[in-house]
């Protein structure tokens, strides 16, 4: 009995990773099977280049896998680049198999109790401390290949929130997110001081935009600026280096089609991406409601002004 829980859990498991997606249970059975019959190694990393999986997910569904028997570890020698496995195939059809039924079963109760996954995420300090550290050792995800991934996923809307962009950092999305606007997902950017033209929040997007209309999306991107100042406040001191607003945002939330949310600390940047200590949650099903209402009162209120680079 005691193992038949285990597995239950493991199937469990992989659904959550594939996020209850049976297209993608598709895609990922068909990868392994091709392996298998072509006797071919197989790593989490091929996995993650060739579908939307981010490499913790990847890894994790090998690692779930290899304990149900479906893959093998083809060498422990640590001087490879990565691990790299061989597909059981006759296993791994009937792990997949089971995986849909799982799936369908949470379905089926997700329809009569509204849930929310809740995956908490991490960005870990430039700090010499955390060099062997990993966002599985924490039971946790990165935090920036999980906004990728989710970006991956969008069908048609993602609006960010953020009251501090830059460069490299924003940088570090900006290739996903071009995709997802070639796909037809219109993306709404929401900051501070973006009609100051000095400011850096400005130049940062105004760069992201220009990429765009290089690129000739046809998705739209608009531009939204929340900061607010006292009617006394002179128009040439409403500026970053200025006076200081009556109100704004400090808030960094990500939303993608309504259907999940990031809410966390971390801002646009290099030092929220890669170097600071950073921790949020990605919240998925019924709780993303109250966020993506928010967004969209914020959206309709006075305060937001809509911006032309």
């Amino acid at each position: 009995m005691a193992e038949h829980r285990s597995t239950t859990d493991r199937l469990l498991a992989i659904a959550d990773i594939v996020d209850q997606e049976e297209d993608l249970i598709d895609e990922l059975e068909g990868l392994l099977l091709l392996a298998a019959g072509r006797s071919q190694w197989l790593s989490p990393a091929a996995v993650a280049r060739d579908t939307h999986l981010s490499r913790e997910s990847a890894t994790d569904l090998f690692r779930q896998l290899h304990e149900c028997g479906a893959v093998q570890r083809e060498s422990y020698d640590t001087g490879l680049v990565e691990a790299r496995f061989t597909v059981h195939g006759t296993q791994t059809r009937e792990i997949f198999d089971r995986t849909r039924e799982a799936i369908k079963i949470v379905a089926a109760h997700r329809d009569r109790v509204p849930t929310t996954t809740v995956t908490p995420l991490v960005t870990f300090p430039d700090d010499p401390a955390f060099n062997d550290a990993t966002a599985a050792s924490f039971g946790m995800d990165g935090l920036l290949s999980t906004l990728a991934s989710q970006v991956k996923r969008c069908e048609s809307e993602i609006v960010l929130l953020s009251p501090f962009f830059e460069g490299e950092g924003f940088g570090r999305l900006a290739d996903v997110l071009l995709d997802a606007l070639e796909r037809g997902v219109d993306l709404t950017i929401v900051t501070r001081y973006l009609t100051d033209t000095d400011s850096h929040n400005h130049s940062v997007i105004k760069s992201f935009v220009d990429r765009a209309v290089e690129r000739g999306v046809s998705a739209e991107v608009s531009l939204v600026d929340y900061t607010v100042w006292d009617e006394t406040v002179p128009v040439d001191e409403r500026t970053q280096n200025g006076s200081n607003p009556r109100f704004t945002l400090h808030a960094k939330v990500m939303l993608f089609d309504s259907d999940a949310a990031y809410v966390g600390s971390a801002n646009v940047t290099d030092y929220g991406f890669d170097r600071y200590l950073e921790l949020g949650v990605l919240l998925e099903g019924a709780k993303v409601a109250p966020y993506r209402d928010l967004c969209r009162f914020l959206l309709d209120s006075e305060g937001a002004v809509s911006v032309s680079l």
